[in-house]
């Protein structure tokens, strides 16, 4: 991260020609959170391993160029730089290099393929997005593309390893969008964060022969909204396979979803059913089969011992219901209930836990905001016993706050 640290410091150095020119801003943000005890996927400023955290970010931009400096101190590794970046953005383009969280996918909470479950990547990213210029489109018909490269830590025999992704989104209206995604694991530690080798993106047989140290996640996806009078509904899904086919995915697991706003209530409201699935089943080449979603014979698919895709890793099942209300412009409640199944194949070297675990986790949260002030928590049960992963039964709660200069 030193390098990171460099070209923060000299982007910085040059956008304050002068300090505080009409076109730069300059906030500052201290913050806390702590949490009672280790749960699978709370989605708020904790990552599974920690259980405390204080955080302080500067931000600063000016025209074209932006920048982050975000330090992060927690019980689980002393400092840490996650939510760093640099970000140039010129017409159709936007180039950023740091440590940024993604999620691939049109799920609010997750992605099969890339999330914000592990801590993010230190990456290189290239984004293109723009309008369709065609007649025959909606006039809000638009395209994105996006390409990101940047090593993952102990994914190789606990070593680093290089991992290249594209997600293209191609939505033709308003209402209905496509997606198209890809990963591809190469290389080892000596590569550095500029090593590219964008051919591990091509349609290739990544199971025998010379490309057989490449492993490759790929799929799509979709979102449609049906709008009424008073509701909207959304239902959107993801398919996420393994290279086994001769250069195209297959042995998916799913990811399936249905979302209500309900923006005329008292209080606004936004309810969501989600299911996730990432049991495969053994294949007739035998390149696929049980806890085989984020492994390979040579890769797991993790960055810093997390799974680069759903919290409940390979072999799991869950189903959640999560919800929020806007009470008033100010304060948020949340609430959400998941049933969840881990390592349903009893296999010893699963990542969360030695054997099959059945269990719920319920919360219910509030998040306050006022002026540069933010105050929120949660509350709940947690019903389920990962023994690799330090997660036991019993009441949760977490605390964030944050204050902005």
């Amino acid at each position: 991260m030193q390098h990171l640290l460099f070209i923060f410091i000299f982007s910085t150095l040059l956008i304050t020609q002068p300090l505080f020119a009409q076109d730069t801003n300059l906030k500052m943000s201290v913050g806390t959170s702590t949490n009672s005890k280790n749960t699978l996927g709370l989605y708020n400023n904790l990552r599974p391993q920690n259980k405390s955290n204080i955080n302080f970010n500067l931000e600063y931009s000016k025209r074209n160029l932006s920048s982050q400096l975000s330090l992060n101190f927690d019980d689980y590794d002393k400092l840490s730089f996650d939510n760093s970046y640099v970000n140039y953005e010129k017409g159709i383009a936007n180039l950023n290099i740091g440590k940024v969280d993604r999620i691939w996918s049109f799920s609010k909470r997750s992605s099969l393929i890339l999330s914000s479950n592990s801590r993010p990547l230190e990456a290189l990213s290239l984004k293109l997005e723009n309008k369709f210029n065609m007649n025959w489109l909606s006039s809000t018909a638009n395209w994105s593309f996006e390409l990101i490269n940047g090593p993952t830590k102990n994914s190789l025999n606990g070593k680093n390893s290089m991992l290249t992704g594209a997600r293209v989104v191609i939505s033709p209206s308003e209402k209905l969008s496509f997606e198209f995604l890809q990963t591809a694991q190469w290389g080892n530690q000596d590569d550095k964060l500029y090593s590219t080798n964008i051919d591990v993106l091509l349609p290739i047989d990544t199971n025998t022969g010379k490309n057989s140290y490449i492993n490759k996640l790929g799929g799509f996806g979709l979102s449609y909204t049906l709008p009424s009078n008073k509701n909207t509904y959304r239902f959107y899904s993801q398919a996420i396979g393994e290279d086994e086919a001769g250069g195209l995915p297959s042995c998916y697991a799913w990811m399936i979803g249905l979302e209500l706003a309900a923006p005329k209530m008292k209080f606004p409201t936004t309810l969501s059913i989600e299911a996730i699935d990432t049991r495969i089943k053994k294949s007739t080449h035998g390149f696929c089969g049980a806890n085989f979603m984020y492994n390979n014979n040579k890769y797991d698919y993790i960055n810093y011992d997390t799974v680069l895709g759903v919290p409940i890793d390979t072999e799991g099942t869950s189903i959640e219901l999560f919800g929020q209300s806007h009470v008033n412009k100010n304060l948020d409640i949340n609430y959400s209930t998941k049933f969840l199944s881990i390592n349903d194949k009893d296999y010893s070297r699963h990542r969360l836990s030695s054997k099959r675990s059945l269990g719920t986790i319920t919360t219910l949260g509030i998040h306050w905001e006022k002026d540069g002030f933010d105050l929120g928590g949660s509350i709940g049960y947690q019903n389920m016993i990962l023994d690799k992963a330090n997660i036991s039964n019993g009441t949760i709660f977490s605390l964030f706050t944050s204050v902005e200069f």
